[in-house]
């Protein structure tokens, strides 16, 4: 996380708790988005999330709309 941190050109300082943070809220948002998507793939009797299970799950829910 700290590399793409700096990555950024616009970023020239970030404090450990920042990057703590960023890489927490990252965990985050990937569980939640898994577990929607999971719905998906439990829905098409599959244990194995796919592309389009991910797809429904930002379609369906409007917190991931701006990942369209």
């Amino acid at each position: 996380v700290k590399a793409l941190v700096k990555a950024d050109p616009d970023v020239t300082l970030a404090s450990q708790e920042a990057v703590f943070v960023l890489a927490r809220a990252t965990e985050l948002f990937v569980e939640t988005i898994a577990k929607d998507a999971y719905v998906y793939a439990q829905q098409g009797k599959r244990k194995t999330l796919q592309r389009k299970d991910l797809d429904n799950a930002i379609e369906a829910i409007d917190e991931f709309a701006f990942l369209e």
